[in-house]
């Protein structure tokens, strides 16, 4: 098992129905090749983790490459893990606030990030462990 967790900014925000039919189709996807994750989209940026075979997940992050709806995409994590941590979910989302998405993602500063460093694991564990607070997480109202 493995996960790929990264970053990236959307090239324009996404209204609702665009966001719905972009989940529709990932998961209509993700539940075909095994894969399982969840998504965060806030201030027009994503955060996703995505979790299944190594091989699938390389094939489905290249595409995410490739994909005009969003720029500069950053690599978190990239590893083998001991198992799911969405199990339940062939994605799941939630649409947090600008503040909120700093929260999540502001002590990571991609452009400022080793990714030459040995380990990510203190890292991917914070960024995992956010990811379920706020993917789990009802919103406020």
């Amino acid at each position: 098992m493995h996960h790929i967790i990264y970053m990236s900014r959307g090239v324009r925000p996404m209204s609702e129905d665009a966001l719905r039919e972009l989940l529709q189709k990932a998961r209509t996807d993700n539940e075909r090749q095994s894969i399982t994750g969840a998504l965060v989209y806030g201030d027009g940026q994503f955060m996703q983790i995505i979790e299944g075979d190594e091989s699938v997940l390389a094939v489905l992050y290249a595409k995410l490459l490739q994909d005009p709806r969003h720029i500069n995409v950053v690599k978190l994590a990239d590893k083998q893990i001991a198992q799911r941590s969405f199990q339940d979910w062939s994605m799941g989302f939630q649409v947090i606030s600008a503040e909120a998405f700093s929260e999540l993602a502001g002590y990571v500063e991609p452009e400022k990030m080793d990714l030459q460093a040995p380990s990510l694991s203190a890292a991917d564990a914070l960024l995992l462990q956010m990811m379920k607070s706020f993917v789990l997480t009802p919103p406020k109202s």
